[in-house]
């Protein structure tokens, strides 16, 4: 039995964080592994408040599913999720992108989602840091090699390219590099750099069910001729996108009255520094990031700082997750929408990990720091007739790593060698087992008791208030409290 939907004009007042101001940012953060629900959420407050932009942070390995009432329905990559209420993007400095597949994703918004208009919608700034083929590569052979030690990426490339910007800033394109004359020879030079770097991954060996890909893969970076390809395919970026300056964010987007929503990828939990090493991203997945950029355009509106997690504990790929049952992921996984490949690995589910979202809350600064939570896919807790909470863990007597309430301990930034530290911790939560509270959720419930009760256990037990909830994949089916 599905949940009734309240209708927005049941609710008596506007709540406050969506009231109308000259000026207002929202920065909506993942509070868990990246899977949380983020597009849907960017897309429901686009539509509520008018947003006339988004700004994408992070990387272009994200894929934000968002529903729409009109019966639309588009996974996003590069383009925000209000691209199809007519939402302008603005991919910001702080957006790690591959040219190719934007190129791509705009082809199948204006083809297959009749956006004809699409590529007006973006601008892109020239500072963005660009993924390559190779550096795809060199991703998904890595992953191949560590067989039974998965590492879990995207295979994308976006952490290989920056990692090679930090390593070999001489091979590092960014947008504005497209367009000089040394594109095609500095492709080449990091194709060749990469078939060096990878010998001992091509001369090694292989689960037999990956030969076949890994020598596909090695055959794509051995042939000289594709440089010249992709070198084509990045300038085509040039005549089909509008390239701006790096104050273009300050001048044309936060100078203007009205609404901007910063959507980032991935999630707190695998960031780069504070995510559970090496099960995590090279990029910085904190809200700071946001925040940061607002401070260098001297932004002084509004901003509404959302932190976002599902009803219950969903992970994508390796890494440590106390909850994981697979008796929830057997019932919760249909229908949502996240595939399983070899290079991501398996989707998991589990009951909400309270204490891995305190910890996420921590890291960006405490309860204090959010305006208020999203909490999406709680319709699918119905389903389960019950609400299951992981509210503590066993094995938690480390005062190293953990306090002494028995949460877990954010890292002191002055700590010598922070990804050690991140990855013993990793590996000692691997050894730590839930605590489960269960809340009863009957047969026939109502949307505003589901209501009461997630508000309820959430402000008592994270401190902040719950100020959206998702009973269902459209932006009519999010009620804003």
């Amino acid at each position: 039995m599905a949940l009734a939907i309240q209708p927005r004009a049941a609710f008596k007042s506007r709540p406050h964080f969506l009231e109308n101001v000259m000026k207002k940012v929202f920065i909506v953060t993942d509070l868990g592994g990246g899977d949380g629900g983020k597009g849907g959420v960017v897309h429901k407050i686009c539509c509520e408040m008018n947003a006339h932009t988004v700004v994408k942070v992070g990387g272009a390995q994200g894929s934000h599913g968002v529903r729409t009432s009109k019966g639309e329905s588009f996974n996003f990559s590069h383009f925000g999720c209000g691209t199809l209420e007519g939402v302008r993007t603005h991919i910001s400095s702080k957006m790690v992108i591959d040219p190719i597949t934007l190129l791509y994703e705009g082809e199948l918004l204006k083809y297959e989602c009749g956006i004809r208009n699409v590529f007006e919608l973006l601008t892109i700034d020239e500072n963005a840091l660009c993924v390559t083929p190779f550096h795809r590569i060199a991703s998904r052979l890595r992953e191949l090699s560590r067989k039974e030690n998965p590492k879990g990426t995207v295979g994308l490339g976006v952490g290989e390219a920056v990692k090679d910007s930090e390593i070999y800033p001489e091979l590092t394109i960014c947008i504005r590099d497209i367009r000089k004359p040394d594109l095609l020879h500095k492709l080449e030079a990091l194709r060749v750099q990469k078939l060096e770097e990878l010998k001992d991954v091509i001369e090694g060996t292989f689960w037999d069910s990956d030969r076949r890909s890994a020598i596909e893969l090695i055959n794509s970076l051995s042939d000289h001729s594709i440089s010249e390809s992709v070198a084509k395919n990045f300038r085509d970026l040039f005549s089909a996108c509008d390239i701006v300056p790096a104050d273009y964010l300050e001048n044309q987007i936060l100078s203007i009255e009205g609404v901007v929503v910063f959507e980032s990828s991935h999630g707190i939990l695998t960031d780069r520094y504070y995510g559970f090493h090496p099960h995590t991203t090279r990029l910085r997945t904190l809200p700071q990031i946001s925040l940061n950029l607002l401070k260098e355009c001297d932004y002084k509106g509004d901003v509404v700082k959302l932190g976002v997690t599902r009803g219950y504990q969903i992970r994508h790929g390796a890494g440590p997750m106390v909850t994981e049952n697979q008796i929830m992921t057997d019932k919760l996984l249909p229908g949502s929408s996240k595939d399983e490949n070899r290079w991501q690995g398996k989707v998991r589910v589990g009951p909400l990990d309270l204490v891995a979202l305190r910890y996420a809350i921590n890291v960006c600064g405490g309860p204090e720091f959010f305006d208020g939570l999203a909490i999406t896919w709680f319709d699918q807790i119905e389903a389960l007739r019950e609400w299951i909470v992981c509210d503590k863990y066993t094995e938690t007597g480390n005062l190293r790593f953990f306090t002494e309430n028995r949460e877990i301990r954010v890292r002191k930034e002055d700590e010598p060698n922070p990804l050690d530290y991140q990855e013993r911790l990793g590996k000692i939560l691997r050894g730590c087992r839930p605590y489960l509270t269960s809340y009863p959720v009957p047969t026939g419930t109502n949307q505003e008791d589901m209501t009461e009760l997630c508000n309820r256990v959430l402000q008592e037990k994270l401190k902040i208030q719950v100020k959206m909830i998702s009973f269902g994949p459209t932006e009519e089916d999010k009620v804003c409290l």
